[in-house]
């Protein structure tokens, strides 16, 4: 999910403060300057990058080696098993966590493109 925001109007820490307090729930952390985590459960989250005019809100693993171990699934196992597995068992439950997380920043930050 992406949406356009105002040039340079949020911040991550900002963000970051905005989903703590509205999300008691889940646990948020910082990847990089611009890029925080969401942890819902510890296979389930989302990722979402602040940038210059977008904010963006991804389904994603939220710990580094749950992506490892995914991708040298694909590697070990052929492509087709794994990406069952996944679509299965984890991305109706990410994307719902993305549609959360993105819905509610997209009503407090978003800005209508002109």
């Amino acid at each position: 999910m992406r949406f356009n925001i105002a040039e340079n109007s949020v911040s991550p820490e900002q963000v970051m403060q905005d989903l703590q307090r509205n999300f008691p729930e889940y646990q948020f952390k910082y990847r990089s300057k611009n890029l925080l985590i969401c942890k819902k459960h510890s296979w389930n989250g989302c990722s979402i990058l602040i940038g210059k005019k977008k904010l963006t809100v991804n389904a994603n693993f939220p710990e580094m080696y749950q992506m490892l171990i995914f991708v040298l699934s694909l590697v070990l196992l052929g492509f087709l098993i794994p990406l069952i597995v996944y679509f299965v068992a984890f991305h109706s439950k990410m994307k719902q966590t993305e549609n959360e997380i993105g819905n509610f920043l997209k009503q407090k930050y978003e800005v209508p493109v002109k």
